[in-house]
């Protein structure tokens, strides 16, 4: 009897599983999809493409685990299963067989013909099937020399005790009959070898073709190592989701995104305003110092002649200090000072996030991890946990601004850098030209034309609902295919009025 085979078979046999268990899951999502495709909700506008989407993504989600967690246990399993295997077959080939074993009947030494391992004993006992020369009767004697009671069979009618012999006798087929002497109720079987062995050939052809398909897929080192990362990455992912939320959603963060970050020119016109309100005049910067910060000086001129004594400029250095209290910028302290009327004074202007910290009085506290550093360091990088911080830093910034809503419920212009894309006319600008609101992005254009009422308060114009049709849609052929000309020939006749979005400086947009 064999018992232990190489290594490539319990290979094959836990690749085999995996296959198998990956392909159920398939299953299972193929078939919630199509019972949510008959869902009235799914069958709204767009709403089989976002549930083939979900699928999709759950699907990939449920996969991982699956590939993970089989490839994390497959070296020890496997080495599990050879070890238990050598073992059997250690005490198949090695157990003596009991001696001087003789018949009960005639009293004539019996002689072994098969043995057999009980492998659901625990532990294993090895049995072999003696058998008399003489009369032919046979025992099972255990390794221990114990002799098997064998149980009767039992009338399945009745359940009273009943004969089994062979009716038939095969090479192929044994047919057994089982009587009881009580009832009379008379059952046959048969065990069919040849229908197990074609049986038994079309699942090793069927394993077979799972292998050579799938083994790839979910079973190789490329495949295991990815779905490991993945799944091990997740609870740093979700640490790091949570800590951006709980970042954002500081006092800290609440005064940084309340500074206006201005650039000089912005800088500029604001203390020219700020100037001409307290009598001063001719605002001139001399060239830059630019290091860690960038530091300016200004000249200005002193236009009042009763700006005479300290006080006065004292008050002018409060004046500059409040304005700038809201921004990026500060008065360098004691670089005031006024001669014949030309005062001048030195800006530092701060750039960075630690230095908007620090200027807005309050840091933000360093999050207490319940993640093992080396875990951390390990994932720190994995694409997961970075899209984790990128999605928890979007929404804490996103929460972050809902928050100020309370203070500019119409919305307000982005402090951020980069680049958006407006939700109305469809053009990428600054951030800083871009108008928030919860549910859509406008530019600066598009704002000032909702306020001076040359359209409406619009949606997003890729959302179904947003109010209104480009002119693109017109001539597009996913749209209504009418031709530019057309278009221009019904609004001429007033069949087609629309509203046209004007830039600042007058031109169409």
């Amino acid at each position: 009897m064999e018992y232990l085979y190489d290594k490539q078979f319990y290979i094959d046999r836990y690749d085999l599983t995996t296959i198998k268990e990956c392909r159920d899951m398939v299953d299972v999502c193929k078939q919630a999809y199509i019972k949510g495709k008959n869902d009235p909700i799914v069958n709204a506008p767009n709403g089989k493409g976002e549930l083939a989407k979900a699928t999709n993504w759950m699907t990939n989600q449920l996969l991982f685990q699956i590939i993970a967690e089989r490839y994390r246990h497959k070296a020890e399993t496997i080495e599990k299963w050879m070890l238990e295997a050598k073992l059997k077959q250690d005490k198949y080939d090695n157990t003596p067989e009991p001696d001087n074993v003789r018949c009960p009947d005639c009293g004539v030494e019996m002689t072994i013909g098969i043995k057999n391992l009980e492998s659901f004993d625990e532990p294993p006992r090895m049995m072999f099937l003696f058998e008399c020369p003489s009369c032919k009767k046979r025992r099972w004697i255990y390794e221990d020399g114990i002799e098997l009671v064998s149980k009767p069979t039992l009338c399945s009618k009745c359940n009273s005790e009943a004969e089994v012999s062979i009716i038939k006798e095969g090479k192929v087929k044994v047919i057994w009959k089982t009587s009881c002497n009580k009832c009379g109720f008379v059952e046959s079987h048969t065990d069919d070898f040849e229908k197990d062995r074609i049986e038994r050939e079309k699942r090793e052809t069927v394993e077979k073709h799972l292998l050579e398909s799938y083994r790839e897929i979910y079973c190789s080192e490329k495949a295991g190592t990815e779905a490991l990362d993945y799944i091990d990455a997740l609870p740093v992912a979700e640490e790091v989701y949570k800590e951006q939320l709980k970042k954002y959603d500081s006092q800290a963060y609440s005064n940084v995104s309340n500074l206006k970050k201005l650039t000089i020119i912005e800088l500029e016109q604001l203390l020219k305003s700020l100037f001409q309100k307290v009598r001063y005049a001719n605002l001139v910067f001399g060239q830059p110092e630019i290091g860690q910060h960038v530091i300016v000086t200004f000249t200005v001129q002193d236009i009042d002649p009763t700006h005479r004594t300290r006080t006065d400029l004292y008050d002018l250095r409060k004046v500059i200090k409040d304005e700038l209290k809201a921004t990026n910028w500060r008065l360098m302290t004691d670089s005031l000072s006024n001669r014949l009327g030309y005062v001048t004074g030195k800006l530092k202007g701060y750039e960075s996030e630690e230095d908007f910290f620090e200027i807005a009085g309050k840091k933000p506290e360093e999050p207490k991890s319940k993640i093992a550093p080396e875990v951390r360091s390990k994932y720190e990088h994995s694409n997961v946990v970075q899209m984790a911080r990128l999605s928890g830093e979007f929404e804490g910034k996103e929460n972050m601004r809902k928050r100020r809503l309370k203070h500019n419920p119409e919305g307000f212009f982005l402090e951020d850098d980069g680049s958006r894309t407006c939700g109305i006319c469809g053009e990428n600008r600054p951030s800083k030209q871009i108008w928030w609101a919860p549910k859509v992005l406008r530019c600066a254009d598009c704002w000032r034309n909702i306020k001076d009422g040359t359209i409406p308060p619009l949606g997003n114009r890729y959302d179904d609902d947003c109010g209104y049709i480009d002119e693109h849609s017109f001539s597009s052929d996913l749209g209504y295919g009418i031709h530019p000309s057309t278009v221009r020939k019904f609004k001429i006749q007033g069949l087609l009025k629309g509203r046209d979005l004007k830039r600042i400086d007058g031109s169409m947009a």
